[in-house]
């Protein structure tokens, strides 16, 4: 599994040109994992945790995400795969630096560093520094994670049900996308649990029902490589997620979330 396929929703920028403002929650949600689906070649047994921190940081927006789980194959064999994300992305939307870490058993697979920009006419160039030093294009109007969950929380604003982007989540080139979201009915007051959300962070806030799919840039495929169904609220914040791949599915259930403070 070389993505968690979190990146997405993480945050949206009050930055953006979009007409209507989206008020952001700087906040830590900590996630736990399960196996919810499987079918052929798929995990047999799933467990571990999601933490994912979004702060303000005056110039910009970070984010930190690490999924520590551990999956059990039919032969029994667990494998533990440690990965983390840490990202810098500006409040125009134009420019985004990223660090991603993935491990299998304490063992490094895969590191890749580097920045992504776009110019004023849309066109976008990733500068990835490591594991070696390349530049590659981005297809005009690419979205970086944070403009792309600006895009979904103002399509669910004005009441559409369906938006669709590239997508580059940070990485090289396999971390472009043609993504397509489906949006639910708004829930205007979903339940808060106190013992999760003690400081009511998403208490009365509205939320939609959104499933993310991610499609490969480099090929015609009718089925994504993954999708990510969750409940995004109004603030930012992301309640419990399923994240879908071809043969399981895992479920990250919240269990708590927490403020964190303004650097501003």
């Amino acid at each position: 599994m070389r993505r968690s396929g979190l990146a997405l929703l993480l945050v949206a920028s009050a930055g953006s040109t979009a007409a209507a403002p989206i008020e952001l929650v700087p906040n830590r949600a900590i996630y736990e994992l399960s196996l919810a689906h499987t079918s052929a070649g798929g995990a047999i047994a799933a467990h571990g945790r999601v933490v994912i921190e979004f702060r303000d940081v005056c110039d910009g927006w970070t984010t930190t995400q690490r999924m520590l789980a551990d999956l059990t194959d039919a032969d029994g064999r667990v494998a533990r795969s440690d990965f983390l994300v840490t990202a810098w992305e500006n409040k125009t939307g134009r420019e985004m630096r990223f660090d991603i870490t993935n491990s299998i058993d304490g063992k490094l697979i895969e590191r890749q560093r580097g920045r992504a920009m776009e110019e004023a006419d849309g066109s976008g160039t990733v500068e990835l520094a490591e594991p070696k030093s390349m530049q590659f294009a981005l297809p005009k109007s690419t979205e970086f994670p944070t403009g792309q969950a600006v895009d979904i929380l103002q399509a669910a604003q004005a009441e559409r049900n369906s938006t669709k982007a590239f997508v580059f989540q940070g990485g090289d080139k396999s971390a472009l996308y043609l993504s397509t979201v489906l949006i639910g009915q708004k829930v205007p007051a979903p339940q808060s649990d106190p013992a999760i959300d003690k400081a009511g962070l998403v208490k009365n806030v509205p939320a939609w029902p959104v499933l993310v799919g991610y499609f490969p840039n480099n090929a015609q495929s009718e089925t994504p490589d993954y999708e990510v169904a969750s409940r995004l609220y109004a603030n930012g914040v992301i309640g419990s997620m399923s994240l879908i791949y071809a043969n399981y599915t895992l479920k990250a259930t919240l269990t708590q979330l927490a403020p964190l403070p303004p650097a501003c």
